[in-house]
């Protein structure tokens, strides 16, 4: 229906062979042959994707032997979801961009994600063998379905996004090995054991207690006001945390410092500087935080970061990276 790339490489990647069709083919053809269904992403209004749920609706009338796992992205998603006998809707705003908050109900585990769709499937419509798989953690819009005893799961958001985050790579491996073993049983590893990154119990605890925020910075080039508003919500996240967030922006008329005067989303301390790494050592030596987190604050950030990490300058500090790994 529009596959990326990506997920082709992805598959090919992990030891898979790959054979791509149209939406209108018929996958029960290729039964005999197929380990298992994989769904692309595409775009537009799933319902409009008649032959591809007709199609869909034949593979879940199979039993026994003849199942075999299905995993879908995206209008993957939407089209098992109708396939199913769910129905669809399309979202007010949609839900676009990097660092989107999804949580895994089967493990509570929150995953950061890339997101571009505008449909979203309604979890109360869902039929009883169906469950909810994941939930969109800011509007608690579905995510994801889930198959309560055959091996068919589902993910709205993009798992094999190029440029990050890769927190939900391992869906991949999810999927290739129920087709490898020919099991019912999917298997989802807690978050530490397929991640690179802070696991969120680790955020909750006391090892996490100051927390640096690189800032958006100025309306520039690398600097762009889009993640300013990203800024503020993660400062809001961490004081709920029971964080103390020490940001630097040096834009003083940006929604990261101005906050009304409410304290419940406002950094503890603000640091009106250059985000550059002479600056950025010089906050770290003297305020002392656990964790930095650099991904709010647009190309410039991370490239201070960057520069930073290969200097060996968190190590030096023992500040941790937040959220997004470096090698992203």
């Amino acid at each position: 229906c529009g596959i990326k790339y990506n997920i082709i490489r992805q598959l090919v990647k992990k030891g898979a062979e790959v054979k791509v069709v149209p939406y209108d083919y018929d996958i029960m053809q290729d039964m005999d042959w197929a380990d298992g269904i994989f769904l692309s992403n595409g775009p537009g209004d799933p319902t409009m994707c008649v032959e591809t749920i007709g199609n869909l609706q034949k593979l879940l009338q199979l039993q026994g032997d003849d199942v075999k796992p299905i995993f879908g992205i995206c209008l993957g998603n939407q089209l098992l979801g109708l396939a199913a006998g769910a129905t669809a809707s399309k979202l007010q705003f949609g839900n676009r961009g990097q660092n989107q908050p999804v949580r895994n109900n089967l493990t509570g585990d929150v995953y950061i994600t890339p997101q571009n769709h505008g449909y979203m499937i309604n979890d109360e419509t869902l039929p009883d063998e169906w469950m909810t798989l994941f939930t969109n953690s800011n509007d608690d819009s579905n995510e994801g379905i889930m198959h309560k005893t055959k091996p068919y799961f589902t993910a709205q958001f993009h798992p094999e996004a190029c440029g990050g985050p890769t927190d939900t790579e391992f869906l991949f491996d999810v999927f290739l090995e129920a087709s490898k073993s020919k099991t019912n049983n999917l298997y989802f590893p807690p978050r530490g054991l397929n991640s690179k990154h802070v696991k969120v119990s680790d955020l909750n605890s006391d090892k996490i207690k100051k927390v640096l925020v690189l800032g958006s910075g100025g309306l520039s080039i690398g600097q762009a006001g889009e993640f300013d508003y990203s800024g503020a919500q993660a400062i809001k996240a961490l004081k709920e945390e029971g964080k103390k967030v020490i940001l630097m922006n040096p834009n003083i008329a940006s929604v990261q410092t101005n906050t009304g005067g409410d304290e419940s989303q406002s950094a503890d301390e603000v640091f009106f500087l250059p985000v550059n790494p002479e600056f950025v050592e010089q906050v770290i030596r003297r305020e002392k935080p656990d964790g930095i987190l650099i991904s709010m604050g647009g190309q410039t950030a991370l490239n201070c970061a960057v520069e930073m990490y290969k200097k060996g300058i968190f190590e030096k500090y023992g500040v941790q990276v937040l959220g997004t790994p470096i090698d992203v």
